[in-house]
């Protein structure tokens, strides 16, 4: 509930925020949420699992700093949506719902390559595209040159999310 609070009040404070991938009239704040205070704890635990299970699984023993390159806020409401992109130029990107039901409009990962979606030597192939219904407190990471969308928001709930590239 307060990270769904300081996103409504970054909203407020910038009611048009920026146009990215998010379409009709979804917003999407400016880089940041990773310096916002109301953010660290959060930001910290995704740092943490990144370090601790995912390189580790990815064959990645030590010597290496996790980091992010950008962070930032978004909130679907209804219609909202977010066109097929990448993130490319970074390793991996997430997001973490703040807010969401599951019937917001699913997360869509979009099989672009016939042979081989992921880059990581040691991750499963993706031969199709998939899809997830996004629940608040879960978070995807995947490849940053994976294609991707967020299907519309048919409800008249609004859907949060925090979304990243390392």
């Amino acid at each position: 509930e307060q990270l769904k609070n300081e996103i409504d009040s970054m909203r407020k404070k910038d009611p048009v925020g920026r146009r990215v991938s998010n379409a009709y009239t979804g917003w999407q704040s400016h880089d940041g949420c990773d310096n916002n205070p109301a953010f660290i704890k959060c930001i910290r635990s995704i740092k943490r699992m990144m370090r601790d299970e995912v390189m580790l699984h990815l064959g990645v023993k030590s010597g290496f700093q996790v980091e992010f390159h950008n962070c930032w806020a978004n909130i679907n409401d209804n219609m909202a949506w977010n066109r097929p992109h990448l993130h490319n130029g970074c390793f991996m990107s997430g997001v973490l719902y703040i807010k969401a039901d599951g019937d917001e409009g699913n997360f869509s990962a979009i099989d672009t390559d016939a042979r081989v979606v992921g880059a990581h030597p040691v991750m499963p192939k993706m031969k199709e595209s998939v899809q997830f219904q996004p629940r608040t407190g879960t978070m995807y990471l995947f490849p940053s040159g994976l294609m991707h969308m967020v299907e519309p928001n048919l409800t008249d709930k609004d859907r949060y999310s925090i979304s990243f590239n390392m």
